[in-house]
């Protein structure tokens, strides 16, 4: 066939064919995104009528080949070689592309490359229904597949996806699954993570993906989306994964030996033939189902070090099942083994060096380091010891130095132990982190807080005048410095801020509470302003934090000034928004009980006096002074309607 006389456009060549050119040399190369056709659609990419598709031989045979990339979502095609049989010559090839690309082909040669910037941008959307609070996707290269990591919050999830392909079936085997912070068992929400990605893309059984006929059925999507039929795939099979720094790719062809997979594929492989039924239920969340085709399962393969770790976490994730869960564990593998599972179980159970350990092993070669890092985090939290504490948050931070709830936690631990210039570091290295105006003001915000609670109003006027640099007219931050001045004893500036920030909150619809609560303080302990400062608590809002508070205040105030009936209402009107779900506070059971006693000694009302006495009890049911002060109102109360009814018989 090499040397047969063939018509290219109109001029006759002979002598070795490499590849059959058009007389016009081909549009520039600029890459084409093709999105899959809808039903019965057949959709040409250029509507000028160019594809970018060109006339070739591949090994001895005419056919057709792709020129430029095209997109198949996060998926490129970089080649693609399609081979005409059965054709007869000599050919005329005058027609180009057009004459040939209804013919139907054979699938020669075809090769996927995965950017893994691309997978993420797909999958990060998608993921949002497994994970709420995500805000970071990672995907990376691994020996022999992929690695995928998602965090958000205080959780975190890992997992491996391992490539074990037959023939022209793509498959894919979910292994490793780990987590932190998580409701239940880390590789049931590996399962929903994958399937919301897939979106149906191929069909899961357990851990183990299947594509099958890949090749065909991106060729039934592709060519008749570039204009050519779509062609046959049964020749060609799937050779191994390769990865690069920045993507994974892998080639389909006719001439490739069989894979050869791995000892970690073939073992992972193994597991999930023998576990798929209890991994689908434990994919639907049927938690004690899955449990029992685990047991099933270890009776066929007795002592499993994976099986027993997804018994043991599903036990651990239960709760109160710990000691059974860590016995079945050690059964099978020492403890220090046994992975994220092993050092939880360990620390709820009191074996903190034991914890740490295992933590340790678990974490060594972990590559997602926000898992690493709030895995230590959970371990901080056990901690009895301040100075070990500490050292679990420092690990935290040097694994994720960028993730901001490990310094945050760093940041409240130095605080509480008043290491006060660590504290304002990680809150500069926290400010950093943030982009945008908005969240490098909240990071502001949120330290100073802080610092104003542990009494450091220095540093916290300086931390709220930062965040005003980026917000100037926010009126949280105006009130932040004004109370921060108030507490350094600069009462006049205090004042003025304070105003402004009633005043900035007013003009968006939304006076600020915190604003207004410690103006009326001001007003009330400075000026001995009561009218004022009750006028002003009272335009606390129904949804404010501090709505208790202000009830509270304007009672105390109203009695001073003699009003006894007005602080009655404020104090009932406090009590009400207690017993209606308002946010409290270690103080309102004190406050509960001034409104009781002033019930009692202002208007000689004992059923109100033991209503508030009742509601604070119930808040703080281990206090003496709160528990005596009801059962004398209480006897008071049991005693006066004795009384009553006596009177009334006689």
């Amino acid at each position: 066939m090499a040397n047969l006389p063939l018509r290219v456009a109109g001029l006759v060549r002979s002598g070795p064919l490499t590849q059959a050119r058009p007389s016009s040399p081909p549009a520039p190369v600029v890459p084409v995104r093709a999105k899959p056709a809808d039903p019965g659609e057949r959709r040409v990419l250029a509507d000028d009528g160019r594809v970018p598709l060109r006339l070739t031989v591949t090994r001895g045979v005419l056919g057709l080949e792709l020129y430029e990339p095209v997109e198949l979502g996060p998926l490129g095609v970089s080649e693609l070689a399609v081979v005409l049989p059965n054709l007869k010559f000599p050919v005329d090839l005058s027609g180009g592309v057009a004459r040939f690309r209804h013919r139907r082909g054979d699938l020669e040669r075809l090769t996927f490359t995965l950017p893994f910037i691309a997978l993420t941008r797909h999958a990060a959307p998608r993921l949002k229904s497994v994970l709420k609070e995500l805000n970071r996707t990672l995907v990376w290269g691994r020996s022999a597949g992929l690695g995928a990591g998602l965090a958000g919050g205080m959780a975190a999830l890992a997992f491996d996806i391992l490539w074990v392909p037959t023939h022209g079936d793509a498959r894919f085997v979910i292994a490793r699954a780990r987590g932190v912070g998580l409701a239940g068992p880390a590789l049931g929400y590996a399962l929903r993570a994958v399937d919301a990605v897939l979106d149906g893309v191929g069909a899961r059984k357990g851990r183990l993906i299947t594509i099958p006929a890949a090749g065909a059925a991106v060729g039934k999507v592709l060519l008749p989306a570039v204009g050519a039929r779509a062609p046959g795939a049964e020749r060609v099979r799937f050779g191994d994964l390769v990865l690069a720094d920045d993507h994974v790719s892998v080639e389909l062809d006719a001439e490739l030996p069989p894979p050869a997979l791995g000892v970690d594929a073939v073992r992972e492989l193994e597991l999930a033939l023998l576990v798929a039924d209890a991994d689908e239920r434990l994919a639907v969340g049927d938690v004690d189902a899955a449990r029992e085709g685990y047991v099933a399962a270890l009776e066929r393969g007795p002592r499993h070090p994976e099986i027993v770790r997804l018994i043991a976490e599903i036990d651990a994730a239960v709760g109160g099942r710990g000691e059974a869960a860590l016995g079945l564990l050690v059964e099978s593998l020492p403890a220090h083994r046994a992975g994220l599972v092993g050092a939880e179980l360990l620390a709820a159970l009191g074996d903190l060096a034991g914890a740490r350990e295992a933590m340790r092993e678990a974490l060594r070669d972990e590559p997602f380091a926000p898992l690493a890092a709030l895995a230590w985090c959970k371990l901080a939290a056990l901690e009895t010891n301040a100075a070990d504490r500490r050292a679990a948050l420092d690990a935290a931070v040097a694994r994720a130095p960028g993730l901001p709830e490990a310094r945050w936690a760093r940041f409240d631990a130095r605080l509480g132990g008043g290491d006060v210039a660590g504290a304002l570091a990680d809150a500069e290295h926290l400010e950093a982190t943030y982009s945008g105006a908005r969240a490098r003001h909240a990071a502001c915000i949120r330290a100073a807080r802080a610092l104003l609670a542990h009494g450091y109003v220095t540093d916290a006027g300086r931390e709220f005048e930062r965040a005003l640099r980026y917000l100037p007219d926010d009126a949280a931050a105006t009130a932040g410095l004004a109370r921060a001045l108030l507490e350094a004893g600069r009462k006049e500036r205090a004042a003025a801020l304070l105003e402004r920030a009633i005043q900035l909150g007013e003009r968006r619809g939304k006076p600020d509470a915190e604003a207004l609560v410690d103006l009326a303080k001001m007003l009330a302990d400075e000026m001995h302003d009561f009218p004022q400062a009750i006028a002003r608590v009272r335009e606390v809002s129904a949804s404010s934090e501090r709505l208790i508070e202000a009830r509270r205040l304007e009672g105390l105030w109203r009695s001073r000034l003699g009003d006894i009936a007005g602080a009655s209402l404020a104090y009932g009107r406090m009590r009400e928004a207690v017993e209606l779900g308002a946010r409290t506070d270690a103080r309102t059971a004190e406050w509960l009980v001034e409104a009781g006693l002033f019930e009692r000694e202002a208007r000689l009302e004992l059923a109100s006096a033991e209503r508030h006495l009742g509601v604070a009890l119930r808040l703080s049911p281990h206090d003496p002074l709160v528990a005596a002060r009801y059962r004398e109102v209480a006897a008071e109360l049991a005693d006066s309607l004795r009384r009553e009814r006596e009177a009334r018989r006689g």
